[in-house]
């Protein structure tokens, strides 16, 4: 009985070890976001086009500079493109106030490809200056 217990034990601890969790690569789903989103990324996107001082280079990501000027819109962009961009992670420093920076670092796990063509539009300005970094 005990040995029939113990091989029902194994059966179900094999059946339930499926193996690592595959990584879900970075992607967009623009179905998550709503009209209001949508109208909002259409103001933000050319500002933060003018606006961007700096793109740098991350191992797993790109750090994009903005002026402190620009606070508001960092965050409601970062606030729309972490919804529909997944699994990435986002990371806003604000240096001190009053002329301070605003760093936006975007990351993920093999996703860096990703990264830097979806938001291309965003530093094209500091790529044709040739202030990439």
């Amino acid at each position: 009985m005990k040995l029939v217990a113990s091989l029902l034990c194994l059966a179900l601890s094999a059946l339930a070890d499926t193996g690592p969790a595959e990584e879900v690569r970075a992607h967009c789903n623009l179905a998550v976001l709503t009209q209001a989103d949508r109208e909002r990324a259409h103001q933000v996107y050319p500002l933060l086009r003018d606006a961007i001082q700096e793109r740098k280079e991350l191992a797993d990501g790109y750090a994009y500079r903005f002026p402190a000027t620009a606070l508001k819109e960092v965050g409601d962009w970062v606030a729309i493109e972490a919804k529909c961009c997944q699994p990435l992670s986002y990371e806003i420093s604000v240096g001190p106030l009053p002329g301070g920076v605003v760093w936006v670092r975007i990351t993920g796990h093999e996703a860096k490809e990703f990264i830097d063509a979806e938001f291309a539009r965003i530093s094209e300005k500091v790529a044709t200056r040739g202030n990439v970094k």
